[in-house]
This record gives C-alpha cells, structure tokens and sequence, in this order.
C-alpha cells in the first residue's frame, strides 16, 4: 500500500516550478502572441487546416501576417467544446 507524502512548498516554490514547468513545454515564450505554425501546433491541427479555417479562428492580421492570442484560442476551444 503506498503512502502518502505531504510536503509544503511556498508560493514562491510553486511559482518557481510553474514557470520551469512552462517553459520546458514551451508554453511561454514571453509573448502571449503565437505566428501560424506556433498556433497550429497549439491548437494540435495542421498549418494548412489552420489556414483553411482561418475565417472562423480569433486571430490579428499586421502587415499580411497573421498573429494569435493564446487568450483568444483558449476562449475559442472552450466555445466550440461539446458538453
């Protein structure tokens, strides 16, 4: 029978081990704005299905290229979710 551990870490210790666990997923490249591989890959689905779909996807266009919020997308996915 395994036995439970109970530790206690700070909130410093827990923000610590948020950001190094972000950051080894790469989840948190400093910018909350991802370009179109970086947001097809986030969205798990190809560059092509993203760019085929792009109408329907929250996103920014500067200049001809186009920018997502992962804010946006995560809003978007929990819209689109089917109870």
């Amino acid at each position: 029978m395994a036995q439970s551990i109970e530790t206690h870490a700070s909130h410093g210790e827990l923000d610590a081990l948020a950001a190094a666990l972000a950051e080894r997923l790469h989840l948190h490249n400093g910018s909350p704005w991802m370009n179109t591989a970086e947001a097809a890959e986030y969205l798990r689905v190809s560059v092509r299905w993203l760019r085929q779909h792009v109408h329907q996807v929250p996103h920014s266009k500067v200049e001809g290229r186009l920018f997502f919020s992962r804010t946006q997308l995560d809003s978007w996915l929990t819209e689109k979710r089917r109870s």
